[in-house]
């Protein structure tokens, strides 16, 4: 009997992957200007955040696609509400 594999991840068409590459550069910009308004380094806020800061400064030059657990676990750390981190992302561009 042959095994069924589920949910495997398939490549993004290159129109996507360009389009979330560009989400995450916007958030990880995001995620930058409140740690440094705040006066935090990379460790403080993985601290805060309970996130290795390697991960954290994936986030931050746009190399991480987060879980919305972790972007609730970053807004966290900073002290903001989610919305503040994901209010000035880029909008859609929706098929015409």
């Amino acid at each position: 009997m042959s095994r069924v594999v589920v949910n495997r991840p398939q490549p993004l068409e290159p129109q996507f992957a360009k389009e979330r590459d560009r989400v995450q550069a916007a958030f990880g910009k995001r995620v930058r200007e409140f740690r440094t308004e705040r006066q935090l380094t990379l460790e403080m806020l993985a601290e805060k955040a309970d996130l290795h800061e390697n991960y954290v400064g994936a986030v931050e030059r746009g190399e991480r696609n987060l879980s919305l657990y972790n972007v609730w676990r970053l807004a966290g750390g900073l002290g903001l509400p989610v919305a503040d981190l994901v209010q000035d992302l880029p909008t859609r561009k929706g098929k015409r």
